[in-house]
């Protein structure tokens, strides 16, 4: 049952970034970071149930913001908005400060959990992982953002022509790896296949329409069918108690997780590697 949810969750995640994809920017501009806003609010419900046996809804919220702040910045900067005059901005700073937030509340909330000691030390990271993940959600707000300065002949189209395709390919694979991790065999196996397959998917679709950032994309999905089969294998930690895993919130929590990080893998793989 578990890693049923979880592979529903992210292959209903990918699917509702792809219809985005497809048909932006033909949808109002504020579509995307309203799906993004809502795949985040999840996250953060369930998120803290991956350490804890019941929701958590300060540290839900505490979750949440950083992911909102992150989109919603991002989202409405007008086009002209530099935050540097290199070629090669990658607009990191309200992600990154997002993140930083969400971390520095995390760790003052956990300063006055009642657990002490080691527990409390992984639980605290466990959280602040979720904060970092949280805020990455504009990674995709990032692409998305890029093909609406596709369409307005912005600055710096040429260097992201093809980003349609690449997040196409990286959400397929997305949801193949997903849908591998139900297959009745052993872990390892399934992580094997998962990123194997995903990886040949990629290539596959870049074979059918090669592009500037075919190679990217190959990378993009290989690192994404990586993190889902990663997180197929969260259900064996000895970190969290066995009732946080058998949760079906901790399923969702893995689920949107997958959906969520992807993104700025993508972004990431696009801009910061010397292709």
């Amino acid at each position: 049952m578990r890693r049923t949810i979880s592979a529903s969750t992210t292959v209903a995640a990918a699917t509702l970034l792809a219809v985005i994809t497809v048909f932006l920017p033909s949808l109002p501009s504020l579509t995307g970071p309203l799906v993004l806003s809502a795949l985040v609010i999840v996250f953060a419900i369930a998120w803290p149930v991956t350490v804890s046996t019941t929701p958590r809804w300060g540290v839900s919220a505490a979750l949440a913001l950083p992911g909102l702040l992150a989109i919603w910045i991002v989202s409405l900067l007008p086009l002209d908005a530099r935050f540097s005059g290199r070629a090669l901005d990658l607009w990191l700073a309200p992600v990154g400060g997002a993140a930083a937030l969400g971390v520095l509340i995390i760790f003052v909330i956990q300063t006055f959990a009642m657990s002490v000691g080691i527990k409390r030390a992984l639980t605290t990271a466990m959280l602040a992982i979720g904060a970092v993940i949280s805020a990455a959600s504009a990674g995709w707000a990032l692409l998305l953002r890029n093909k609406y300065e596709v369409a307005l002949g912005a600055y710096g189209a040429e260097r992201i022509s093809g980003v349609t395709w690449l997040m196409l390919t990286v959400l397929a694979a997305l949801a193949v790896a997903a849908a591998i991790t139900l297959l009745p065999i052993r872990r390892r196996n399934r992580m094997i296949i998962a990123v194997v397959v995903a990886t040949a998917i990629a290539i596959a679709l870049q074979l059918v329409r090669p592009g500037p950032l075919s190679v990217p994309a190959v990378f993009a999905s290989a690192i994404t069918a990586l993190m889902v089969a990663l997180l197929d294998s969260f259900s064996a930690s000895h970190e969290a108690p066995n009732s946080a895993l058998s949760h079906p919130l901790t399923a969702v929590a893995a689920g949107s997780t997958a959906g969520i990080a992807p993104g700025m893998v993508s972004y990431f793989v696009i801009h910061a590697l010397p292709w």
